[in-house]
């Protein structure tokens, strides 16, 4: 019999065993729920400790059934032998047939009575959840992730979020009899819509001090009017879908000068070419009153300068002629650092809008083209002009 590798063994489970909790914790967190399962057999003290685990990720790939309908009776197996809280939960629906919805609804119940703090709803496209009124129970989440849900009205008493932080809703819908509040009094960090409906009478007016992290993508009756007075946001992207023809609501105008005004902390704004389009036009011959004094990353998105500007003829183009005038901007853009174009044609507009970003933006330090759309005989002069153009930063590099 070997003592001596009996002995080293003991001694190595008793390492592992008299970890701190929270690095068991983190030990779980990262294994799939069917091998964390398997940590049971590892020693008589591990048998629990995955069953107190306060994190539960609940996917099909990583839990082996016979039938589609065996994944929802192993959850809630499951979640019958959990002892303790539990604080984040996953779920992902792929493969749970629709008729198997009110076990989902029963988790969510028994969740908000466990300290819930995160929860993600994965759905599959082309099928809605229709979230039970349990939902609202969850007064400590802080985490809300949902894709393809619906939120219908409460039953009883309308309760708010009180204590979010983070949201994230992919093709969810809200249905009009949905209470405008439940979100006001939330103190908001990070919102991201994409492809959502029926917001329209949504209020976020709790987010004000807090939010720093903004994405509106194609989304439908969400207008930037809710976050103007977010002073504190730092990152914004923002795509309308194509049909939107105002970004505040009826009545209601921004341009460019007021968005930095109203965002003076903005670092990274993605904007598409609708967005673009509704900002600039009170602008275009105006120019831009405040400091930028923050702003390091500018993507604009699907923005053809050829279609914008069919003239070549300055005097004929308030375009033209804006980006030509050194005084349209007033104030300098002191972080800029890096500008990247694509599918670059060399229009004159795309070289005077270069030209204007390399005078105003002192701590640049690179202009990136990617996939030229430029015709072989035309890229030695095109070339010859761009390296030619004064510029206020002298590192500004010019890479093709």
């Amino acid at each position: 019999m070997d003592i001596s590798g009996n002995s080293k063994q003991r001694a190595m489970d008793d390492k592992l065993i008299n970890l701190p909790m929270d690095v068991l914790n983190c030990i779980l967190d990262h294994l799939p729920i069917r091998d964390a399962a398997r940590t049971s057999i590892l020693s008589r003290k591990w048998r629990y400790i995955w069953a107190g685990h306060p994190k539960l990720v609940l996917d099909p790939k990583n839990i082996v059934t016979v039938t589609k309908n065996d994944f929802v009776g192993i959850c809630n197996e499951i979640l019958l032998q959990h002892i303790g809280p539990i604080l984040t939960f996953h779920v992902y629906l792929s493969d749970v047939h629709m008729s198997q919805y009110p076990n989902i609804d029963r988790w969510i119940l028994y969740l908000s009575r466990n300290g819930l703090r995160k929860l993600k709803i994965k759905n599959s496209w082309g099928r809605v959840y229709a979230l039970p009124s349990y939902i609202f129970l969850c007064q400590e989440l802080t985490e809300l992730e949902l894709s393809n849900c619906i939120f219908k009205q409460p039953c009883g008493t309308i309760r708010s979020f009180q204590n979010l932080k983070v949201l994230f809703l992919i093709q969810v819908a809200f249905k009009p009899e949905v209470s405008a509040s439940i979100f006001t009094a939330s103190k908001l960090e990070t919102l991201c819509f994409i492809k959502c409906i029926g917001m329209d009478h949504l209020k976020f007016d709790g987010c004000s001090p807090s939010l720093s992290f903004l994405v509106l993508y194609k989304n439908h009756g969400v207008t930037l009017s809710c976050f103007m007075n977010c002073k504190r946001i730092t990152t914004a992207k923002l795509v309308l879908p194509m049909e939107v023809k105002s970004l505040l609501g009826p009545g209601k105008r921004i341009n460019l000068a007021s968005l930095f005004e109203h965002w003076p902390l903005i670092s990274s704004l993605f904007l598409d070419a609708y967005h673009l389009k509704l900002l600039a036009a009170d602008s275009i011959t105006s120019a831009l009153p405040v400091k930028v004094n923050h702003l390091r990353v500018l993507k604009l998105s699907g923005i053809n300068f050829t279609n914008e500007v069919p003239t070549t003829i300055v005097d004929n183009n308030p375009v033209l002629k804006y980006l030509q005038d050194r005084s349209c901007m007033s104030e300098e853009i002191n972080s800029l650092r890096d500008l990247k174009m694509r599918y670059f044609q060399g229009s004159r507009a795309e070289m005077l809008f270069v030209k204007l970003i390399l005078v105003c933006c002192p701590a640049l330090e690179r202009v990136t083209f990617e996939d030229w759309e430029v015709k072989p005989s035309e890229v030695s002069n095109i070339l010859k002009e761009l390296v030619v153009f004064p510029r206020a930063s002298r590192k500004a590099q010019i890479i093709f």
